[in-house]
């Protein structure tokens, strides 16, 4: 059935309204004025705007109906609702009053009547003095800095910042803003949890309970809970949705599969830096964020095996320690690179150096800097994804190589699986005899034990030199257009030709608006 209309009021029909009323009390709603409502009982008619406040319906009382008129009634609803949606909560009595003779003056002036002098309405009167604690939004940027703090300091990693910020931060999140923490409950975050379950995302409603329930934590410590108005606990009931049966949803790609990802990689059709980055973490099976971070001064030949290299990866574990002076390569997770891999990255260094420009420190630098006036960071993680994604045919993704090389080196080269853990950097130490119970060692050596670690990479570099020759690609033309389609359909794009024409007008449109990157830059330059 159909909903039915709302009555739009006049001034005849509130006065029949109210001359008919009778028991028991009941509220007609205004169909002219969202929210407003008229409540209506034998002895008396009120008007009432309902709004909804921090998660919970108010209803604010305006004034009697029979010396409000309709015309004032509708004004002052509007600006209740204005009070209460900018985050005030329900406005004084006395401001409901001064907004009431603000309008029933403004009325008398449009009507040439003498009006006498202007009546001052504050902008706010909250019925009740807001909390002098943070507000949501005030909150997540508090924290946001003293993590960014943390991460200048050494003791967190600039891509948990990024995170935890992002996070706390997102779309659904963001509804919370201004509302004061003191407030909030585990409920209300339940709810955003629940909406965006509804909308299959949940593993961001995963995300949104862990570093909510850390967000809270850090807001409840005696360093800021005053200012904060957190209270212990309130996010301890609060559940992640379950993400569904994990085991089922992996994948373990056959070498043939990873293969073909290194030769697509390799044929030229994607562009230098994207391809050699690809390269580099099936040879190496490496973390997708290990690989766009890695520097070129973490690369480095390995003097106790004649063509074999070492990369000196940065350690994403903070436990792991920083460089010093003493240990530049402190903290580093050290893998050997076998010699075919060794002379592919000495080409690539070679090709992307020119004699009088200066190298990138980042192996695979950005190709525009993050904001207008920044510097060029390294690529993002997210570039391999859509890459390796785009390839026709190939459901493995980057993280599946990890398993593909667990799985090939124990099953097909009976490498032990602790020197397999050893490359994947998922060993409790880089030492085959440390474990936790064996607190001397885990404690005073630093050795990389790379003479453990080469077989794994050797056996598995020769296994894929060998499967990619049996792989065949079709030329480069086809294989372009083919990463082209794929990369198109994932995107949910029908119409190539209008999706081409609706990128030209965009830049077309932000270079006559001068928000170009070479533009920004050269602005930036200028000054």
């Amino acid at each position: 059935m159909a909903a039915k209309a709302a009555l739009v009021f006049d001034a005849s029909i509130v006065a029949t309204l109210i001359r008919e009323a009778t028991a028991p009390p009941r509220d007609v709603a205004d169909g002219g004025c969202p929210g407003l409502t008229l409540r209506l009982s034998p002895t008396a008619a009120s008007w009432h705007v309902r709004a909804r406040y921090e998660g919970k319906q108010h209803r604010v009382l305006l004034g009697d109906a029979r010396t409000w008129t309709l015309p004032q009634a509708r004004a002052v609803a509007v600006e209740v609702r204005r009070h209460i949606d900018a985050g005030k909560g329900e406005p004084a009595r006395e401001w409901i009053e001064l907004k009431r003779a603000a309008v029933a003056r403004e009325a008398k002036r449009r009507r040439g009547q003498s009006a006498g002098e202007e009546i001052a309405v504050p902008e706010y009167m909250p019925k009740t003095a807001p909390p002098a604690t943070w507000t949501y939004g005030e909150a997540r940027a508090a924290w946001k800095d003293w993590m960014k703090r943390e991460a200048e300091a050494g003791s967190l990693r600039s891509a948990t910042v990024r995170n935890y910020s992002g996070v706390v931060g997102g779309l659904a999140m963001r509804t919370l803003d201004r509302r004061f923490v003191s407030r909030i409950e585990a409920p209300d975050v339940a709810a955003i949890v629940e909406s965006l379950v509804s909308e299959d995302k949940r593993s961001t409603a995963k995300d949104v309970v862990r570093v909510t329930r850390r967000f809270w934590e850090w807001m409840a410590e005696p360093g800021q809970v005053r200012r904060s108005g957190a209270k212990a606990g309130a996010m301890l009931g609060l559940k992640a949705p379950r993400l569904g049966s994990v085991k089922s949803r992996r994948h373990f790609p056959l070498l043939p599969e990873v293969a073909h990802m290194l030769a697509v990689a390799q044929h030229g059709v994607l562009s230098d830096s994207v391809g050699m980055a690809i390269e580099l973490l099936i040879y190496t099976a490496q973390r997708r964020l290990s690989v766009v971070k890695a520097r070129v001064d973490e690369f480095e030949p390995w003097a106790a095996r004649e063509g074999w290299g070492l990369w000196w990866q940065g350690h994403r574990k903070i436990s792991r320690g920083a460089p010093t002076p003493e240990d530049p390569r402190r903290g580093s997770h050290a893998l050997p690179l076998p010699p075919h891999v060794w002379w592919r990255v000495q080409a690539y260094l070679r090709r992307t150096t020119g004699d009088a420009t200066v190298r990138s420190e980042w192996l695979f630098p950005g190709m525009r800097p993050r904001r207008a006036g920044g510097t060029v960071a390294h690529m993002s993680e997210d570039t391999l994804t859509h890459a390796v994604a785009a390839m026709p045919g190939r459901r493995a993704s980057p993280h599946d190589v990890r398993r593909a090389f667990a799985t090939v080196s124990q099953k097909d080269h009976a490498i032990p699986a602790t020197q397999v853990g050893m490359v994947l950097d998922h060993a409790n130490s880089d030492l085959l005899q440390v474990v936790d119970g064996n607190g001397v060692t885990r404690r005073y050596t630093g050795d990389q034990m790379l003479e453990l670690k080469a077989p794994a990479l050797q056996a598995w570099s020769d296994a894929l030199v060998v499967a990619r020759r049996a792989v065949e690609l079709p030329d480069s033309e086809t294989l372009k257009a083919m990463l082209v389609a794929e990369n198109l359909r994932q995107r949910g794009v029908k119409d190539p030709i209008a999706e081409k024409a609706r990128r030209a007008a965009a830049s077309a449109k932000a270079w006559a608006e001068g928000r170009t990157t070479r533009q920004r830059a050269r602005q930036t330059a200028a000054t």
